[in-house]
């Protein structure tokens, strides 16, 4: 059953699909966090308190990082700053204290790195084969010889998994 969420344009219906792959996409960004963090020894023994909108911004910048490193980067065609360039204003806010994190407007990069994944990132890659995807627009008569040709190569592969799902 969809999620209705309230806009200034009326309820906006949500699939649970779309809300399923935002919690998946939530609980990686926050492992991912978690992990950046502790590998820089900022998790110690004793309870670590941060800003929430410092947590978002850093795992934003993380998630930049890791999209760099993947070579997906190139393919994104946004405005989003390169990892180095987060990274910077991210310390550059951390210099003016936690009131840097307060407010609305606490963690913009975290809003556009979520919006790009949402548009351009399969959701479902990171669960079913342990990799992120970009979707976006192709030549369809270049899919479908790209498509047919990999089909055709890999027929005795494919006829043995298909046989061995009936």
């Amino acid at each position: 059953m969809p999620v209705q969420v309230p806009t200034s344009q009326g309820p906006l219906a949500i699939s649970d699909h779309h809300v399923q792959a935002v919690v998946r996409h939530a609980h990686r960004r926050a492992d991912l966090t978690a992990a950046a963090l502790d590998a820089i020894g900022l998790l110690t023994k004793r309870p670590a308190v941060f800003p929430a909108g410092f947590l978002l911004e850093f795992g934003a910048v993380v998630e930049l990082g890791v999209w760099e490193r993947q070579g997906l980067r190139v393919f994104l065609n946004s405005d989003l700053p390169t990892f180095s360039e987060a990274a910077d204003e991210l310390l550059a806010r951390v210099a003016k204290g936690s009131a840097a994190f307060d407010g609305s407007d606490a963690a913009p990069l975290s809003r556009r790195v979520f919006q790009v994944w949402m548009e351009r990132f399969a959701w479902e890659g990171p669960d079913i084969l342990d990799a992120d995807f970009l979707v976006g627009d192709v030549d369809e008569d270049q899919f479908a010889r790209v498509l047919a040709d990999f089909v055709w190569q890999h027929r005795h592969e494919l006829s043995r998994l298909l046989n061995n799902h009936q």
